[in-house]
């Protein structure tokens, strides 16, 4: 044993001979000092690794971060450039155009578009959109077979894990957390960090949680009506009422639902024989219960209805112990009136609070089974939405806040209806309308009877075609030599002579054979036609157009043209209301029949007081074809007026209404409110929200939507329509 040790030993030495040889020269270096020589370079150079290592990571990402404001400096220079390259656009348009006030609007609002540009590249040149967060490296234990290394790999683990935790730490602290919840004024985005959720940040009551400053009562589902409708929970979900509310859905098999449906079948079959042992009929409600029923059982046993378990949790929110109890009764009320129950928890508020917290949690399971149909009605995503991607900008949904698009021409029919009280905003409304349109190449046309739209049109350098006795119009005119166009402005020439002439003198065969004549001949004017028929008594009537009060203004050489984008005929100096009806029945002819073609080019006709045009059937049958039409030639009819009666009463106008897909209904007469339930679809909280609107606020129909939008003016707009303010 001890030979073995002393060659043990000795061959130990051997090998530390052969590791530590001294230099020539030099004094003897003893094992244990080239050992702390070794230790201390090592460990010299896992220093020297590690900080050259952290300024690679802290030029990586120093790196990253110029790339990033690099990117976004470009793409803001790039949109500067556009906004640039546009302005110089602009400038080089020829003197007397730039005085435009719609290109001086354009270039104020291009300079301020410009400056934000500007300000924001400098916000991003200045402050790095990056968060210390996202770069921060997850610390790693690097293993080693050397058990020096695997020490200091530790060491400096258990180091970087600990600076790591507390990073971690502080942001989970921080108010990074977002709750959305439906408030007054729409959806609110709240940060409150995560002490929202802690326990000691809540306080338990009987029936409500008190958290931080706000109080919350919890409610659940507990009762259904009998029959759902799509928009069950539409009333609800557009109230004015503050709320959150969390739905849990699972799929469950549809045998349970059968077993239910089943013996509700029995308990109504019971009840219809034990009236037949009565001696009575059988009750017809029960019977179509039945009938429901089985259908419903055909239903699930075929699988065209599944089985879902479903529950609804709804909290509330308020400032005080008052708010909180009003804000109840109020949801008590609204519920009751859609026949749902929902009940709140004594002394479990705090667990019923996690329903809605985000770990997709039912701690309550206050949950029924449903058919798929019925839970898909219970779903709240009923709010109404209007989008065309090609659309102007109306206003924004009052329900949610969403932004509305119109495109006129996108759907069955390009008309629209404004209809509303005076002073209900329906000339802003339109003036919006038309800018708009204008703006996006759809050429505007707007008969106008009381010069409200003349100085905007002007202000957007628009054409303006006064009426009066200096400045008339020849109605005989028209620009084409087709013989079933001549035939068709006869009829309208007649139409438009029966203004004038009583309707026991008027003799339309009369007049029919001297129009002709007069277009036969190639010479078709008022002192013509007059000479045709002196000897009839029409003649006495019609001659007030040239020698009477009239004269000049529809016995011009004038001849009517549509070459502006933007036209406004003003027929105001006609002060007399009985000149103004036939004129506005004259110039939509006139429009009709130089539009009445097929044509790429898109035109809105705007007609106010447009029931002005149903005081004679013919007039009205006119006008209604020339709305049904009006598609075909890629036309939108606009019609405006106060007096919606008119074109509820008579069949003429209803039909108008009908083929209208777009009605932007302002705030109405309660006289009239029931007379629109029968053509819009409305409840009666709807209907009595149209007698209240204020300034801005409409209700658009839409194809079969409807919804309440908030309408307003945008800057450049403001300098337009009113340019004195």
């Amino acid at each position: 044993m001890g030979r073995k040790k002393l060659l043990t030993t000795q061959k130990t030495e051997e090998k530390m001979k052969k590791i530590i040889k001294p230099g020539r020269g030099k004094k003897k270096t003893t094992f244990f000092s080239r050992v702390g020589q070794i230790w201390d370079f090592s460990k010299q150079s896992q220093q020297k690794r590690q900080e050259l290592k952290s300024v690679s990571e802290v030029l990586q990402k120093t790196s990253r971060k110029l790339t990033h404001t690099a990117s976004k400096n470009d793409m803001l220079e790039r949109r500067n450039a556009g906004l640039i390259t546009l302005e110089k656009q602009l400038q080089d348009i020829p003197t007397q155009k730039a005085e435009n006030a719609l290109v001086k609007v354009l270039a104020d609002e291009i300079y301020r578009l410009q400056t934000i540009v500007t300000s924001e590249r400098e916000q991003v040149t200045k402050t790095l959109l990056t968060h210390p967060f996202g770069d921060l490296p997850v610390p790693k234990f690097v293993k080693s077979k050397n058990p020096i290394t695997l020490l200091s790999h530790y060491k400096k683990y258990r180091k970087e894990k600990k600076e790591f935790e507390a990073v971690v730490q502080a942001v989970k602290n921080a108010e990074i957390n977002m709750t959305l919840s439906k408030e007054e004024t729409g959806v609110n985005i709240e940060n409150n960090g995560t002490q929202r959720y802690k326990t000691d940040y809540l306080k338990v009551h009987g029936t409500y949680l008190e958290v931080g400053d706000r109080l919350i009562r919890t409610y659940y589902l507990a009762d259904i009506p009998a029959y759902l409708s799509p928009y069950v929970f539409f009333k609800l979900i557009t109230s004015s009422l503050p709320f959150t509310m969390s739905i849990f859905l699972e799929p469950t098999s549809s045998g349970e639902l059968v077993k239910k449906a089943r013996q509700r079948l029995s308990v109504l079959e019971m009840q219809q024989n034990d009236r037949m042992k009565k001696g009575k009929s059988r009750d017809q409600q029960v019977e179509k219960s039945i009938e429901e029923v089985n259908s419903f059982i055909e239903e699930l046993v075929h699988e065209a209805e599944k089985g879902i378990v479903y529950s609804l949790y709804m909290s509330i929110e308020a400032k005080d112990t008052k708010e909180l109890k009003n804000l109840h009764k109020e949801l008590q009320n609204l519920t009751d009136g859609m026949e749902f129950t929902l009940n709140t928890y004594t002394f479990g508020q705090q667990q019923a609070l996690q329903n809605f917290l985000p770990f997709n949690n039912d701690m309550i399971k206050e949950n029924r089974i449903l058919q798929s149909t019925a839970a898909s009605y219970l779903m709240p995503f009923v709010s109404k939405q209007l989008h065309d991607p090609e659309g102007i900008f109306l206003g924004i949904n009052a329900y949610h806040d969403s932004l509305v698009f119109v495109n006129p021409f996108t759907v069955r029919n390009s008309n629209v209806n404004i209809f509303g009280v005076s002073g209900s905003g329906k000339s802003v409304t339109a003036k919006l309308l038309a800018t708009r349109m204008y703006t996006r190449g759809t050429q505007v046309l707007i008969i106008d009877p009381e010069a409200e739209y003349v100085d905007f049109v002007r202000n957007l350098g628009g054409e303006v075609i006064q009426f009066s006795r200096d400045n008339g119009i020849n109605p005989f005119y028209i620009n084409s030599t087709d013989e079933n166009d001549i035939l068709d402005h006869i009829s309208i020439l007649k139409t438009f002579f029966k203004f004038f002439i009583p309707q026991d003198r008027y003799d339309g065969a009369v007049l029919d054979q001297a129009l002709i004549s007069l277009y036969d001949t190639g010479n078709p004017n008022l002192e013509n036609l007059l000479k045709k028929i002196k000897k009839d008594p029409m003649y006495n009537y019609l001659k007030v157009l040239d020698e009477g009060s009239l004269r000049g203004v529809f016995n011009a050489k004038r001849r009517l043209e549509l070459n502006n984008e933007l036209i406004v005929f003003d027929i105001s100096p006609l002060i007399n209301s009985e000149k103004k009806a036939p004129a506005m029945y004259l110039l939509t002819s006139l429009i009709w029949n130089l539009v009445n073609k097929k044509s790429d080019r898109k035109r809105m006709l705007f007609i106010d007081e447009a029931h002005k045009l149903l005081v004679d059937r013919d007039v009205a049958i006119f006008y209604r074809e020339m709305v049904k039409q009006a598609r075909k030639r890629n036309l939108g009819v606009v019609s405006i007026t106060q007096d919606v009666e008119d074109f509820l009463h008579g069949e003429f106008g209803k039909a108008i209404l009908t083929n209208s897909e777009t009605k932007i209904l302002l705030k109405q007469s309660y006289a009239t409110l029931s007379l629109l339930g029968n053509i819009y679809p409305m409840t009666d909280e709807e209907k009595q929200q149209l007698g209240s609107l204020g300034t801005g606020e409409v209700v658009l129909f839409r194809e079969n939507e409807h919804m309440r939008v908030d309408m307003f003016l945008l800057p450049y707009e403001q300098q337009l329509l009113f340019p004195n303010k």
